[in-house]
């Protein structure tokens, strides 16, 4: 790192004096830029937290507003509140959004209840909400700090679905000092009946035994408003369902909700309505279902679990030792459930259920995604890969032993969106003779007119491409963004679905012609096709049978 001007060095250190005597010499030095655009300003807060240096340094004309490269200033870095005053009344609430994060957030984060109590009183904006749409409140870990914010009027709902209720709650399970916070929550109207993306209500996050009094309470809260605090089948099927998989044989669907948290059975016929909620406990995100006949395959990340239709509240994991340990997507069953396949970085790794040992080992996959998903027949397994935001097919048949080998690779000659892509779904036609794949930019990627992303369907015996379809603004009919998306074809084959966060967006499966984009189903997450009723499609709010467009 090069030598810092000899101002700023004497500000990093607080030494008045010095500086006096050096800005004499140059007084034009009193905004010198060092290391990453540092200022005597910003040195003298951020390291000697120095009144006596801050105020010299304002005096002589230090601009209360500059910034370093990275868009923090003297605002963000006041650690007293003596330090917060000075520089607050000579930059004004201007300086308060030149980061991402407001110097009241960041105050808040680093525990300085002066530098908050100054802010706010400067008229720091306590419902200002950072890249990650987080308030200051969200970020507070002292409850003296709470208790100031909320009284400033930080709101008790954002978007996020954990609240602040929910995180005092939690903090009061093992620290009494956050008993007033719950307290000064609910006078200014939080509300104790909201779940978090856990399933989980704040009265959940207090505990069984401490502090029992206080839980007690925020049910008897629960209870007075009409609602119950035990999540029931009608309170979780109109919420967002994550992820479906049909029965085999018989009109039931399973859904997963709250960061896979919760599992909800379905029953689908005369008309579609839930019949059960299974808690699976804990606060980790799973992934699942994925379907392989009576068996249901599930990972959290750091495991992977088996449940069959047959009793669906009892777990089967499969053994530690057996999947790798830097997996990605949703292991998938094949068709009969005997094989797993369970992809990792440039890996497939195939299990085999039934003698409990992994039976094969394949490599050349990507490393940004990999999804695998086999044909109805399990014969092929097709594979839709990224790689440094190149995209490509690989498919596999299985050999004399059952164990996937590859049948061919497919990377040129591929449609694409001219940017960087990621492969996030393929699905295969009822038939299995051909398979569709959905690529869409990177994630933070755009592409023009709105470019949602492309399906591209191959002929899965030879590779041959079939048809794709750029799916943008012109497509859909309504301006939108890049969206991973969900395919899966009706079981008479005849169309393809494109579940997006718009709606469902139908194909002619033989051509790849857009015939209508159905918007009544709103955001959809995930699509299964039911061989008597046909498409099922988990949305954000519940679970709809989506019709295909008639003639």
């Amino acid at each position: 790192m090069r030598d810092e001007h000899p101002v700023i060095a004497a500000a990093e250190a607080g030494d008045a004096d010095r500086l006096a005597e050096l800005l004499d010499a140059e007084p034009e030095a009193v905004n010198a830029r060092g290391w990453m655009g540092t200022t005597p300003l910003i040195a003298a807060t951020w390291k000697a937290d120095s009144a006596t240096a801050v105020r010299l340094l304002l005096d002589r004309g230090a601009d209360p507003l500059a910034v370093r490269t990275n868009g923090d200033g003297a605002l963000h870095w006041a650690a007293s509140g003596e330090v917060a005053k000075l520089v607050t009344t000579a930059a004004g609430l201007a300086a308060r959004h030149l980061f991402d994060r407001t110097p009241l957030h960041v105050a808040v984060q680093h525990g300085h209840v002066d530098v908050v109590r100054v802010f706010l009183d400067a008229g720091a904006d306590p419902a200002a909400l950072d890249a990650h749409r987080r308030t200051p409140l969200d970020l507070a870990e002292d409850p003296r700090i709470a208790r100031l914010l909320i009284e400033a009027g930080a709101p008790c709902r954002t978007s996020r679905p954990s609240t602040p209720l929910h995180d005092a709650c939690r903090r009061a399970a093992s620290d009494a000092d956050w008993v007033p916070v719950v307290e000064l929550l609910l006078v200014h109207g939080a509300d104790p009946g909201v779940r978090d993306e856990f399933g989980d209500l704040p009265s959940d996050l207090v505990g069984e035994h401490r502090p029992r009094e206080l839980r007690d309470r925020l049910n008897a809260l629960v209870a007075a408003s009409g609602r119950s605090v035990e999540l029931g089948p009608d309170e979780a099927a109109v919420g967002p369902q994550e992820r479906v998989a049909v029965h085999p044989a018989r009109p039931e669907a399973l859904t997963t909700a709250f960061s896979g948290t919760v599992l909800v059975r379905w029953r689908l016929t005369p008309t579609i309505e839930p019949v059960e909620v299974i808690r699976v406990g804990g606060r980790k995100r799973s992934r699942g279902p994925r379907s392989g006949g009576a068996t249901l395959a599930f990972t959290d990340g750091d495991s992977v679990w088996l449940r069959d239709w047959a009793d669906l509240r009892r777990t089967r994991h499969v053994a530690a030792e057996l999947p790798p340990g830097n997996r990605y997507a949703t292991p998938v069953l094949s068709p009969d459930g005997r094989r797993l396949v369970v992809p990792s970085c440039e890996r497939l790794h195939v299990i085999d259920l039934d003698r409990g040992e992994v039976v094969g080992e394949l490599d050349g996959f990507g490393d940004w995604s990999v999804e695998p998903r086999f044909a109805p027949d399990g014969r092929t397994l097709a594979v839709g890969n990224s790689m440094q935001g190149t995209w490509w097919l690989t498919v596999l048949e299985p050999d004399d032993d059952g164990n996937p080998r590859s049948r061919y690779e497919r990377e040129d000659g591929l449609p694409t969106g001219n940017g960087p892509e990621i492969v996030t779904d393929v699905a295969f036609t009822p038939d299995g003779h051909r398979f569709a794949t959905w690529v869409r930019p990177d994630h933070g990627c755009h592409g023009p007119h709105g470019y949602r992303g492309l399906v591209a369907t191959t002929w899965s015996r030879s590779g041959e491409p079939a048809w794709h379809l750029h799916v943008d603004d012109d497509v859909i009919g309504a301006p939108g963004q890049a969206a991973s998306a969900s395919l899966c074809f009706t079981p008479d084959g005849s169309w393809l679905a494109v579940g997006l966060d718009s709606g469902v967006l139908w194909l002619d499966a033989e051509t790849g012609s857009p015939a209508c984009h159905d918007r009544t189903s709103g955001a959809v997450n995930a699509l299964a096709s039911h061989p008597d009723l046909g498409l099922i499609a988990a949305t954000d709010h519940g679970l709809r049978l989506c019709r295909p467009p008639l003639g």
